[in-house]
C-alpha cells in the first residue's frame, strides 16, 4: 500500500512538474513566420539585413540556418549593446520555444545576407527559407522595406 502511495505521489509530481516548466518536448511545434522584411542595401552593397517574427503555436524547436536564392548566404546574428559599444556575434542555433515566439528586430537577431544580387529597390520581394531542427524548412517572402504594421 506504501508502495503504491508512494509511485501515486511520484507521479502526481512528475506531472506538476511537467506543467510547471512547460514541457511539451513531445508535441510538434507548429511554425509560422511572420512580418518579413529586408533592408535596403544601401549604396549598391551586396549586404543586407532581413528581420522577421517567429511563432510557434507547439512544442519547442530550433531554428539552425537560413538561406535565399538571392543572396550567396544567410547567416543567424545578434547584436547586444557591451557597455556604450555594440557588439555583433553569429548564432550557430536559436532555440524557439513552445509556445512562444521569436522576434529578429533592427538592435537585435537579424539574419545577415551576403553576396545579396543587385537591383533590391523597395517594394522588391525577397524569398527567405528558415531551416528547423524539428519543422524543418519553411518559407516566406519577405518585402524589401521598412515594416508595415
Amino acid at each position: 500500500m506504501t508502495t503504491r502511495r508512494t509511485l501515486l505521489g511520484l507521479g502526481a509530481a512528475l506531472l506538476a512538474l511537467a506543467a510547471c516548466t512547460g514541457a511539451d518536448s513531445g508535441a510538434p511545434p507548429r511554425i509560422t513566420l511572420e512580418k518579413a522584411w529586408v533592408r535596403p542595401p544601401a549604396g549598391g552593397r551586396t549586404i543586407g539585413a532581413a528581420y522577421l517574427t517567429i511563432r510557434n503555436d507547439g512544442g519547442a524547436d530550433t531554428l539552425t540556418g537560413a538561406s535565399s536564392p538571392l543572396a550567396q548566404s544567410v547567416q543567424m546574428h545578434i547584436s547586444k549593446m557591451d557597455g556604450d559599444m555594440m557588439t555583433m556575434r553569429e548564432e550557430d542555433k536559436v532555440p524557439v520555444p513552445a509556445h512562444g515566439q521569436l522576434t529578429y528586430a533592427p538592435g537585435g537577431r537579424h539574419l545577415m545576407m551576403f553576396g545579396l544580387k543587385a537591383g533590391l529597390k523597395a517594394g522588391g520581394k525577397v524569398p527567405l527559407t528558415l531551416h528547423f531542427a524539428r519543422s524543418g524548412d519553411i518559407s516566406t517572402i519577405a518585402t524589401v522595406g521598412q515594416p508595415r504594421d
